[in-house]
């Protein structure tokens, strides 16, 4: 698979559209701005419904992506939803940057519109068996996903809860896996079926992402604490020796700066690999 999304991002990677969560954000704010004068708009018009759909609505194909904040609840309630809103915007922000600069514009593209397709298919198959045709949640739990990989990237990134208290994203994941948790359990109990899968599809696509295009092999702590023990020991190198060097084939990062060079987790001892050859190896027992 792995070779599969390079050869893709060979193929392809130039139609891929950088900054890609800024565009979903101005989305976002817009549909969240005139639901406060048009309320109705979006869950009449705009959702994932697929019985609708069936009717010649497939706009909504599309425009389900646009669900809308809700912020009215009282003159006081809708200004604290406003300062939280404006948070999470900029959070939203954040991770997607975050994300794209560490994949690149084109992983980041296929992670986030993979996500909405398999949403759809998900809805599609859920309305097929069930007959339930209707989801309201948009990209909430899309989102949500996105904040898991960003802490999946950087667990030890520090968050200031109410401005005040310090707690790592690694703590934060955790807490917000609980709670989606519940969520899932409360949807079953409701049996608000489309909402529970929704969010099973937007932890699988994390899950894909991350396991079958070999993400989390670099940050398991098994990894993490050879690669600080490699660290450590080039760091006592003198100047003008290589720090990464290809086991295979012998390149490294002054030879061929373009690389990129990984350790393999399943080789026993500090084993570095060009990108070529990370996935080819025989793996050394």
């Amino acid at each position: 698979m792995q070779k599969f999304v390079k050869n893709m991002e060979k193929k392809f990677g130039r139609y891929a559209i950088p900054d890609l969560i800024n565009y979903f954000i101005v989305c976002y704010v817009a549909s969240t701005i005139i639901s406060l004068f048009m309320p109705g708009l979006y869950y009449g018009f705009l959702a994932l419904d697929f019985e609708k759909i069936m009717h010649g609505q497939v706009w909504r194909l599309f425009t389900f992506i646009l669900a809308p904040e809700t912020l009215s609840s009282g003159f006081f309630g809708t200004g604290i939803n406003i300062f939280f809103f404006v948070i999470k915007i900029h959070i939203y922000y954040l991770f997607g940057h975050s994300l794209e600069n560490m994949w690149g514009a084109f992983r980041f593209n296929l992670y986030f519109i993979g996500g909405i397709i398999l949403t759809i298919l998900a809805e599609l198959i859920l309305f097929v068996t069930t007959g339930q045709s209707a989801y309201y949640g948009g990209m909430n739990y899309l989102y949500q996903s996105m904040f898991f990989a960003f802490c999946v990237l950087f667990p030890e990134e520090q968050f200031l809860i109410y401005f005040v208290f310090p707690i790592k994203a690694k703590v934060l994941a955790v807490l917000d896996a609980i709670l989606l948790a519940v969520d899932l359990i409360q949807y079953l109990g409701a049996g608000m079926y489309s909402y529970c899968l929704a969010i099973v599809v937007a932890m699988l696509n994390f899950l894909i992402f991350f396991y079958v295009y070999k993400g989390l092999d670099r940050y398991s702590p098994r990894q993490m604490k050879r690669r600080r023990e490699f660290k450590r020991q080039t760091m006592r190198q003198p100047q003008g020796v290589t720090k990464h060097q290809c086991a295979i084939c012998g390149r490294n990062e002054m030879t061929n700066p373009e690389l990129s060079f990984r350790f393999c987790s399943k080789c026993n001892g500090n084993y570095e690999y060009c990108e070529e050859h990370l996935f080819t190896h025989q793996h050394v027992k």
